[in-house]
């Protein structure tokens, strides 16, 4: 939201909501995901709720409890058949590596492992010890079925490889028919000043910062601005080179004014700059456009 998106929403469990609420009167709370609720109850609302949106994040602030994770499940299979936007991450990550079918050929989706969560991943994904550590990202991305694969760390490596059998353009409605040029291989590094401080959490901010361009994107797709002359399954790497520069540029201005004190809190009021200051500011509007 600080980056630009209308509105944010947050499914949660009822444990959750009270102290989501407390945090700001911005967020609307859905505390839907209830540990004995039927099944078939939870997934109707999912399913108009998530109707109306035009990404969906799913992770951070997730845990590991079965239901939370079955629920996860269960929302990651409504949005992809309504062809949404995804980002993957925190235990999301965990839960995609116990079933990479979950995700497989799903080119809708953006997963953003920290170093710990990319290692986990490549071995669960069947990825040689031996593959050079920059062409790992690309490996994940192609046994994923081309996954745009954001993994964090010195510097962001970003990349998608649609080359192997297991990228799916159908079922991710991001062309009409898999022809040829829709395969591509492509690994970008983002080398960004960060700060000087990697503290816990500053990963959610990164994947609200994908996930709000993707909403971006889907309006782009969708025909409310803009031409239509990138293609759709560009959208996805766009978005994770984007949120990469913004959320590293907004740790970076954090640890200029916070030093050692800095918390990731301390990076959401820097987004909206950060954003002026990577991409200009005839695109964020507003008086700081004008600073």
């Amino acid at each position: 939201m600080r980056l630009g998106a209308d509105l944010g929403h947050v499914i949660c469990a009822p444990t959750a909501a009270q102290a989501i609420k407390s945090y700001s009167p911005d967020l609307i709370v859905h505390p839907i995901l209830k540990e004995d609720a039927p099944q078939n109850k939870v997934r109707s609302e999912l399913e108009s709720l998530l109707s109306r949106l035009h990404v969906l994040i799913i992770g951070p602030g997730l845990g590991r409890e079965d239901y939370m994770q079955s629920y996860a499940r269960m929302a990651l299979s409504i949005a992809r058949s309504q062809a949404m936007f995804v980002v993957l991450d925190a235990d999301a990550l965990w839960m995609v590596g116990q079933d990479l079918s979950l995700v497989k050929g799903y080119r809708r989706a953006v997963v953003t492992p920290n170093v710990v969560e990319f290692k986990r991943l490549s071995e669960q994904a069947g990825v040689d010890k031996d593959v050079p550590a920059n062409e790992r990202a690309g490996e994940v991305s192609k046994r994923l079925g081309g996954v745009v694969v954001l993994e964090k760390g010195k510097t962001d490596l970003i990349a998608i490889d649609t080359t192997g059998e297991a990228a799916s353009l159908q079922e991710s409605k991001l062309s009409e028919e898999g022809s040829e040029k829709e395969k591509v291989k492509e690994v970008v590094e983002v080398d960004t000043e960060g700060g000087l401080k990697r503290c816990g959490g500053q990963g959610d901010v990164l994947s609200g910062t994908v996930g709000a361009m993707l909403a971006w994107g889907k309006c782009y797709e969708d025909g409310a601005f803009g031409d239509k002359s990138i293609p759709a399954s560009r959208l996805p790497i766009l978005a994770a080179i984007g949120g990469s520069m913004v959320t590293r540029t907004s740790s970076r201005r954090a640890f200029q004014l916070e030093g050692r004190g800095l918390l990731t809190q301390d990076m959401i009021p820097q987004l909206g700059k950060s954003f002026t200051e990577v991409f200009g500011s005839d695109f964020q509007g507003g008086e700081q456009g004008k600073l």
